[in-house]
């Protein structure tokens, strides 16, 4: 191994004679010139002998593992001196020298930017967001198998809005005529949001209690009328199925608050109304019984804001029903009343003068006008009731 590396180094073998008295006459000495490869300078060594493979590739640090690493600190450093010194700006190609490494080390370099200092990350389009939730989705869908994703609680609804009277007799209930403008443009926007989110319904034939099956393509121009409606109080719109499953959500809903039926509220509620809802039904006192009444309707129940959005990203189509997430603010007019007993059944409420005690020994309560609006959700490709999401408030308009 030592000739054969011997060999390819070029040894050079060189016989030289000294007369110096320090040696004995004719004493001979061999100096061995050695050139290891092409990338180092001559390596002279006396009386050793050829060199083997290990000490030749030792001198030469020459390896065939991957060239050293060159830390962070010392690339930044080499990068602020790329136009002093040329050595120096190519120490990441030709590392693996110290003295090198210890003269970028040493160079002066400015200092790095504070954290602080760094520049703000930059904003993402709502593409960008959208797309980044998908990833994430998918993601989720890997690593937990056995999770639905598209069955996690929403943050926010929709944007549903609540519409206030914006005609020219009005004006002089808002301060300005800039605030009257605004609300007026902000309804004609919610009832061009109210058409396109009703179209979608229909074109996926997902309109709740309505069944349109396959129309022929002629037809479905008729379709903008009918979706034009969405606000409309009549029972022969497509939306009229809609407020009836509102109002009867209602009903059972306030029922079970009132027995405190927590299993029923929570499949009723969800978000923030159902917190809501759980904290008045757990401050309700033990001893009291409490019961719940619809008198009437003063008003038809009116779907005032419809909001539809693909909610549904899986890759395949979902087992039951469509990819859509529903939101509606239903406005509730109505003529409630609320009866509340002792312990020993006698009744704590306000009774009216006419009332009449039943053969049950209840009595009825003076009943009470109470409007609310209410936004009602439904995931469309659950096989699950609609719930209610959260309350919205009619502000009084100045006068």
């Amino acid at each position: 191994m030592a000739m054969n590396v011997s060999r390819t180094c070029g040894l050079r073998l060189r016989l030289s004679t000294t007369g110096a008295p320090a040696h004995p006459a004719g004493a001979q000495s061999w100096r061995v010139v050695s050139r290891s490869y092409a990338t180092e300078s001559a390596v002279i060594s006396k009386r050793r002998g050829a060199p083997s493979a290990k000490a030749t590739h030792k001198s030469t640090n020459v390896s065939s593992a991957s060239p050293k690493k060159v830390s962070v600190k010392v690339g930044e450093r080499a990068a602020g001196h790329a136009g002093k010194d040329a050595a120096v700006a190519d120490l990441r190609a030709l590392s693996g020298s110290s003295k090198t490494t210890k003269k970028a080390e040493g160079a002066k370099t400015a200092p790095a930017p504070a954290p602080s200092q760094a520049a703000p990350p930059k904003k993402l389009s709502v593409e960008e967001q959208q797309l980044q939730e998908l990833e994430a989705i998918e993601y989720f869908k890997k690593v937990m198998k056995s999770a639905d994703p598209f069955g996690q609680p929403i943050a926010a609804s929709l944007d549903v809005m609540l519409p206030r009277p914006a005609s020219l007799t009005t004006i002089s209930h808002y301060g300005s005529v800039k605030e009257w403008w605004s609300q007026l443009r902000g309804n004609l926007l919610n009832g061009a949001k109210n058409m396109m989110s009703m179209l979608y319904l229909a074109g996926d034939n997902a309109i709740p209690g309505v069944n349109l099956g396959r129309v022929p393509w002629y037809r479905s121009f008729g379709w903008i009328f009918k979706a034009w409606k969405v606000k409309s109080t009549k029972d022969n719109t497509w939306v009229a199925p809609l407020r009836q499953i509102a109002l009867d959500t209602y009903r059972d809903l306030n029922q079970m608050v009132a027995s405190g039926n927590v299993k029923g509220i929570k499949s009723l509620t969800a978000a923030e109304y159902q917190a809501e809802l759980l904290r008045r039904a757990k401050k309700q006192p033990s001893n009291l019984t409490f019961k719940w009444n619809l008198e009437g309707v003063v008003s038809p129940i009116q779907i005032v804001s419809l909001r539809v959005a693909q909610y549904h990203m899986g890759k395949d189509d979902p087992k039951f029903g469509s990819r859509y997430l529903v939101h509606a603010l239903v406005k509730l007019d109505t003529e409630q009343s609320l009866e509340c007993y002792g312990p020993r059944g006698e009744p704590l409420h306000e009774v009216p003068p006419e009332a009449v005690k039943r053969p049950n020994g209840t009595i009825a309560a003076k009943p009470k006008r109470v409007t609310e609006y209410l936004v009602l959700e439904k995931r469309l490709w659950y096989d699950a009731p609609w719930v209610f999401r959260e309350q919205k408030w009619d502000i009084p308009q100045r006068k």
